[in-house]
């Protein structure tokens, strides 16, 4: 699944990837498509849960949903995070930790970004993924049915997992 934002014919360096996911079924996801990433310079950037506090080259913000506060700390933190990194790329399988790491590194860094709807989205869009579809530089969904709900800028890539 490498994009031309990843690597491009006329720069052989190699781009800088930010992977972003909450735990559970959309870390699942991208552990599945960690090879695609391999040989790049990477970080992940999720919840500590008991699945995800072992990865290498991660950092972990406290869940944006457990109130106003939390979502303050994430959001910032979050900053920080791409402020250090400088990330070309932010590729994320959902949910909402994507949110504020694609709007902050699309406006503050014109970071490129890639996002692929979770497969259990099979007929309605995520709230996530309508909320970031707007600023996304390439919108994967993994479904047919979601191509209509999204829009021209949705491109099926069927089910990567």
């Amino acid at each position: 699944m490498k994009s031309t934002f990843i690597q491009r014919k006329e720069d052989k360096k190699a781009k800088k990837i930010g992977l972003i996911c909450s735990a559970g079924g959309h870390f699942t996801e991208m552990l599945h498509l960690w090879e695609a990433f391999e040989g790049y310079p990477k970080f992940l950037l999720t919840y500590r849960e008991v699945t995800t506090k072992d990865q290498k080259d991660a950092y972990y913000i406290e869940n944006i949903f457990r109130g106003p506060l939390a979502f303050i700390k994430g959001v910032v933190k979050t900053f920080m995070i791409l402020l250090r990194e400088r990330p070309d790329i932010l590729f994320s399988t959902g949910s909402e930790i994507a949110a504020p790491a694609f709007y902050l590194g699309k406006l503050l860094f014109g970071t490129k970004l890639i996002y692929l709807e979770c497969s259990a989205q099979v007929y309605r869009p995520s709230l996530t993924g309508k909320f970031v579809y707007p600023i996304t530089d390439l919108f994967l969904v993994q479904w047919e049915p979601l191509l209509k709900k999204y829009g021209p800028k949705a491109k099926f890539v069927g089910g990567l997992i």
